[in-house]
């Protein structure tokens, strides 16, 4: 987590890619390899991963910028622009050297959030919910999508 926020402060793309890709490739090990700790430890990465980083941090870091470009943008014009893939819009950006790194920081992001393996949900996560509930000492205590206790979502 700690790289996570600091690579988010550089806005170094490149190396938040990397710490995440880490925290990917343990999540899917621990997927084919389960234990009980194990799995906790692969639910707090997915909630890192899946929640806080790209729904809290992440729009926080775009939003505290986006005054400091050589145009500023309201934060919903900037997503807009990005996915839209407004040609327009970039080329007039495309010497605004914080904007493309913002967009680049948010391309990875993007990238995070909607990734799959062998699942269906995002992140796998209908897959590690399967994994959980089978390994939990507590049968009583079923998770389901979002981390929530006793919601069936299949």
């Amino acid at each position: 987590m700690e790289e996570i926020l600091k690579y988010t402060y550089l806005l170094d793309s490149k190396k938040l890619d990397e710490t995440l890709t880490k925290m990917w490739e343990r999540y899917q090990h621990i997927l084919e390899n389960p234990n009980w700790d194990d799995l906790n430890e692969a639910r707090a990465i997915l909630y890192v991963i899946g929640y806080l980083f790209p729904e809290q941090i992440a729009p926080e870091a775009i939003k505290r910028r986006l005054h400091l470009l050589s145009e500023p943008l309201e934060e919903l014009d900037f997503y807009q622009i990005v996915d839209s893939k407004n040609k327009d819009e970039q080329a007039k950006r495309k010497n605004d050297a914080l904007f493309l790194e913002m967009v680049e920081y948010y391309k990875v992001v993007k990238s995070f959030k909607n990734k799959t393996n062998k699942g269906i949900w995002y992140l796998d996560e209908d897959r590690f919910v399967e994994i959980y509930n089978k390994y939990s000492p507590d049968q009583s205590m079923k998770i389901g999508r979002f981390g929530e206790f006793d919601k069936d979502d299949k």
